[in-house]
């Protein structure tokens, strides 16, 4: 006898080598099964793992013959199953008519079972599933021995589902990972690698997701005649969602913007094609959409629901804000805007940005904040459009810094040339 359980825990080490050859959890589950069986000269055998709601969910069943059983035909009961998962107690039926008593496990009779073993499958104390396996003709099929036996193979098959479960999450990261960089790349193209040269104008822009893809969008539409078109918007929402939704806006926008006489025109028409979209999603877009007219140094704009435009006056060395009217889109089916015009001195800057940059926040809470925007852009009134956007990202940088990047950050700056 001592003999054959030497014998028994030799194969058990050998087991452990077989199962743990593997990081694939499919193979894994399979091999353990396999090696359950035959460890136990049981009619059939079975691995049970607890999903993200805590239910038991059969992930392999077979049969001494090595027939595979599917889960519905897996019969047993299941509430021997679930209180081996709750306790972590090893459970033993040498004899279902003597052992099962007050109905307790009822339906191990119903499914003419004589003999049990069930086991729990534990990682650091904490219960994953369990090992299962059953004899429905010979009484006394499985010992105290097999019990043991079958406990420490659990702790064995354990440790090798737990490692291929790890290596399958972290092969999905980086499956989602890469899925991500190539939305990213898709994303960041649909923006301009580099902005239109005005006479007498210089403009710059950056978005930078606070995620890997986002909702914030912008872009610059050089016309026939000379005229820029410039829209900044922000599709409520972060991630993938937002960013599905944000190529929609953009390419919708663009549409419009060509075909359509006015500002108010384009944003009307977008709004009503939006709004069936929007509806189910609880979602919409805040948008500046301006039109620059070099020649006759003036900006037009509508504002539908996104942050105010900041204005410095280089003569009066002020800054105003660009208010407007709009709603956002996608929230009414028909709304009316108003187009207002500005004209641009020398040395005069527009900064229209997201709200990312409003609502970045400190370690202690506080938000950055228009004011602090509006001190950011005096600053480097005197820079390069470009270097006006990198001052004012360095500023929201510091005033953040330890706190990651919560939204979406983008900027588009319009530099009136002296």
């Amino acid at each position: 006898m001592a003999r054959d359980l030497q014998n028994r825990f030799a194969h058990l080490v050998r087991i452990g080598q077989v199962i743990n050859s593997s990081l694939v959890l499919d193979e894994v589950l399979s091999r353990v099964l396999d090696s359950l069986v035959d460890v136990t000269g049981a009619e059939r055998g079975a691995i049970l793992l607890l999903d993200d709601r805590g239910d038991l969910v059969v992930r392999a069943a077979r049969s001494l013959d090595h027939n595979t059983i599917t889960a519905d035909s897996f019969l047993t009961s299941r509430n021997l199953l679930r209180e081996v998962a709750r306790t972590g107690v090893p459970r033993l039926i040498t004899d279902a008519g003597s052992d099962v008593t007050f109905g307790q496990f009822a339906s191990v009779l119903l499914h003419h079972l004589q003999s049990i073993i069930c086991v729990p499958l534990k990682v650091r104390d904490d219960v994953r599933g369990v090992l299962y396996v059953d004899h429905r003709v010979d009484v006394g099929a499985f010992t105290e021995d097999d019990l043991d036996l079958l406990d420490a193979f659990a702790g064995q098959a354990s440790i090798a589902i737990e490692n291929a479960r790890m290596f399958q999450a972290l092969a999905e990261q980086e499956r989602q990972r890469k899925e991500l960089e190539i939305a990213r790349s898709i994303q960041m193209s649909l923006m301009p690698s580099h902005m239109p040269t005005p006479t007498g104008f210089a403009l710059a822009a950056a978005c930078v997701p606070a995620y890997q893809v986002g909702g914030d969008f912008y872009d610059a539409l050089v016309a026939d005649d000379g005229q820029i078109t410039l829209f900044l918007g922000d599709v409520s929402g972060k991630g993938v969602p937002a960013a599905l939704l944000m190529g929609m806006v953009r390419t919708l926008l663009r549409s419009e913007i060509e075909r359509s006489s006015s500002l108010a025109e384009t944003v009307s028409h977008c709004n009503r094609v939006l709004y069936d979209d929007f509806t189910n999603t609880n979602m919409f877009a805040t948008l500046m959409l301006g039109r620059l007219d070099p020649a006759a140094r003036t900006l037009t704009y509508v504002n539908c629901g996104h942050c105010e435009s900041l204005l410095w006056r280089d003569a009066s060395k002020e800054i105003e804000t660009l208010s407007g009217d709009g709603l956002p889109l996608g929230i009414l089916d028909e709304f009316d805007t108003t187009e207002y015009t500005v004209e641009l001195g020398p040395g005069d800057i527009v900064v229209t940005y997201s709200d990312g940059y409003s609502e970045a926040k400190a370690p202690d809470g506080d938000r950055f904040g228009v004011p602090r925007i509006s001190d950011a852009l005096q600053e480097s009134v005197n820079f390069a459009a470009s270097s006006v956007l990198e001052h004012i990202n360095q500023a929201v940088d510091r005033f953040a810094y330890p706190e990651p990047q919560s939204d979406d950050e983008t900027m588009i700056v319009v530099q009136a040339l002296r």
